[in-house]
């Protein structure tokens, strides 16, 4: 199977500066279209998350939210509107018009979604969160993957 290491990735999408714990692999999975269904209006609804929560992030970071809402629809069989609408979830979703490059971490992500791994399902600002495993800091976001059960 086909590898692709975040490193690489990074340097693709041209972010001179990502710290990421070595080694980061995953394998090429199912393609994220067949598991999530990708529409307009959620592409628009996640361009709006994207914007009001990495706005000002490296492309990078905002791919990574992208692959947090999806983780997120996948891992607890929700749709994308009620991952981004779920109690004290993404609250700025209908903050701010998202621009060209909220799309673009879209695109990116459905791309190459093994990017980051599949059960990375938290961000927050400034610190790892208290429910997940810390995985990765990118800009002034920590996100975190799904504590093993």
């Amino acid at each position: 199977m086909q590898r692709f290491n975040a490193v690489v990735m990074a340097f693709m999408l041209g972010v001179s500066a990502i710290r990421v714990p070595m080694p980061v692999e995953a394998e090429v999975s199912t393609p994220i279209d067949q598991l999530v269904e990708i529409n307009q209006e959620n592409r628009d609804l996640i361009a709006r998350v994207v914007m009001s929560e990495a706005n000002g992030e490296p492309m990078v970071g905002k791919v990574a939210v992208v692959a947090t809402i999806f983780n997120r629809a996948r891992i607890y069989d929700m749709s994308i509107s009620e991952v981004i609408y779920s109690p004290n979830q993404f609250s700025t979703a209908d903050n701010g018009k998202p621009t060209a490059e909220c799309y673009e971490a879209i695109d990116i992500y459905c791309k190459v979604p093994e990017l980051y791994p599949d059960d990375m399902i938290y961000f927050q600002l400034h610190d790892y969160s208290k429910y997940g495993e810390d995985f990765l800091p990118i800009g002034s976001h920590y996100f975190s993957t799904k504590k093993g059960d």
